[in-house]
């Protein structure tokens, strides 16, 4: 990274503007983890409205810390068990569905896991 492209001084948005103008696989990485992030965002948020550690949410999962610590830090695929296992831990439901030709989707077309 050269000089003039230091995210030092400038925003967190204003970079990451920067990389995908910059770059194809930037922003194909970026793309690609999106949903991982927002679950991400999600978990961290219900686990301090329920003012849970990561090592309480993993017990309540029947699994490890380090998995919760994958889960949150949005870098990793999680598969349907593991998102249905989490969202019970977390006092709620996974619910997955499709979107098709940009229609809204309705509730019933979604699944809850």
């Amino acid at each position: 990274m050269a000089k003039s492209d230091s995210p030092i001084g400038s925003s967190v948005k204003d970079h990451i503007d920067r990389e995908r103008a910059g770059g194809a696989e930037y922003r194909d990485t970026q793309d690609r983890l999106r949903p991982f992030e927002e679950i991400a965002r999600m978990v961290i948020m219900r686990r301090a409205q329920l003012g849970l550690t990561q090592q309480e949410l993993a017990e309540r999962m029947s699994t490890t810390k380090s998995v919760i610590s994958r889960i949150e830090s949005g870098q990793h695929r999680s598969g349907t068990d593991t998102l249905r296992r989490l969202a019970e831990a977390l006092d709620g439901h996974a619910v997955i569905g499709f979107e098709f030709d940009s229609s809204p989707v309705s509730a019933s077309d979604l699944v809850r896991l």
